[in-house]
């Protein structure tokens, strides 16, 4: 091996590892993503439900909330699903409630025939995403029992992401 090759060899392994740091700081951090609602009441936003039922977010107080942006043309939003899911039929004490992002009613339909979540989803009838600031899908909003947005992840949530994001709106 020459002298040449080794440096090379050096750089690429530093760099790999301050990528992969920065990589595990910004999954640590990402509650920092989305600065205009954290810390403050979450707007008010409430969806409809496949059988006609709304949901009043701003109505979920005294529970913790996991509010989930999604729509039905997000590959990311799919993969995320049972995650949520799963994690909605073991948390009965948080609400876990979906809130379809600019689709049409019916990729909406046609979704929850596909992919049918265990939780309230639908349209969004009251407030938009625009007022929690989301930029991309899929978005979470993490909201403590108080009303307030505590924390925020966008991306598809893995479950120890997810359970991490749990305490924080549980303890």
């Amino acid at each position: 091996m020459t002298r040449k090759s080794a440096l090379v060899g050096a750089v690429a392994v530093v760099l790999g590892a301050v990528l992969m740091l920065s990589l595990a700081w910004g999954l640590q951090h990402a509650a920092l993503a989305n600065p205009p609602v954290l810390g403050r009441t979450a707007p008010r936003l409430a969806i409809q439900t496949a059988g006609g039922d709304q949901v009043r977010v701003w109505e979920l107080q005294g529970k913790p909330v996991v509010l989930n942006f999604w729509a039905s043309w997000c590959g990311p939003c799919i993969e995320e699903g049972g995650v949520l899911a799963d994690a909605s039929g073991a948390r009965p004490d948080v609400a876990f409630v979906g809130a379809d992002n600019q689709d049409t009613s019916s990729g909406f339909e046609a979704f929850e025939q596909r992919h049918p979540h265990s939780y309230p989803a639908g349209p969004i009838v009251t407030g938009s995403y625009q007022a929690f600031g989301v930029g991309g899908l899929p978005a979470t909003f993490f909201i403590n029992a108080q009303g307030i947005v505590v924390a925020s992840f966008t991306g598809p949530l893995d479950a120890s992401t997810l359970n991490h994001y749990l305490g924080l709106i549980t303890s």
